[in-house]
């Protein structure tokens, strides 16, 4: 194939459509950026947008049925790609929110006595201290310093000589290790 072919002449779209390797690897060398660059402009994770852009040329080399307009139709298959992306994020979000809203209804009604609150209240602080007390020991006292002291990442950072990443990572396992030892409480909150 010649590099040196119009984007728009027929015989570059024609050698797409007919799956030559050489013409596609140019068609995604020459779009894959300005597509990725609308991909972000609709979503804001860079991994959903890159993995948008890689079903994009996927959808582009297994039907091979561009028309004329190879930047129209490359664009408009990126923006529905995006746009269906966005309808599926939105009904996951909607399914979850009214589970959410429905569980937090059930949970204020049944907690709204306040001697029950009291009850559940300490149940779940004794939990955490408990909880804490398994975590490494370095593990540990990030947390404390972050969850129950306040301090923020670059305080606790420089307080333990740690990377501010070091300190993130050991929040991250922390509450990760939080959320499975509360589990039987998270069902409430």
């Amino acid at each position: 194939m010649n590099n040196n072919l119009n984007i728009n002449n027929s015989e570059f779209i024609d050698l797409i459509n007919e799956g030559d390797a050489n013409a596609f690897q140019l068609l995604f060398k020459l779009y894959r950026s300005k597509l990725l660059f609308i991909a972000n402009s609709y979503i804001s994770c860079n991994e959903d947008a890159e993995e948008i852009i890689q079903d994009v040329f996927l959808k582009v080399w297994s039907q091979k049925n561009i028309q004329t307009n190879i930047n129209g139709y490359i664009y408009t298959v990126t923006r529905n790609a995006c746009l269906d992306y966005l309808r599926k994020k939105k009904q996951t979000l909607n399914i979850e929110n009214n589970t959410q809203q429905i569980e937090a209804s059930i949970n204020y009604k049944a907690i709204a006595d306040d001697l029950a609150s009291s009850i559940i209240e300490k149940e779940l602080e004794e939990a955490i201290m408990n909880g804490i007390e398994f975590l490494p020991e370095k593990c540990k006292n990030v947390f404390v310093m972050s969850r129950i002291e306040g301090l923020k990442h670059k305080e606790i950072s420089k307080e333990l000589n740690i990377s501010t990443k070091t300190v993130e990572n050991h929040i991250t396992k922390a509450i990760k290790h939080m959320r499975l030892y509360l589990r039987e409480f998270l069902s409430f909150f």
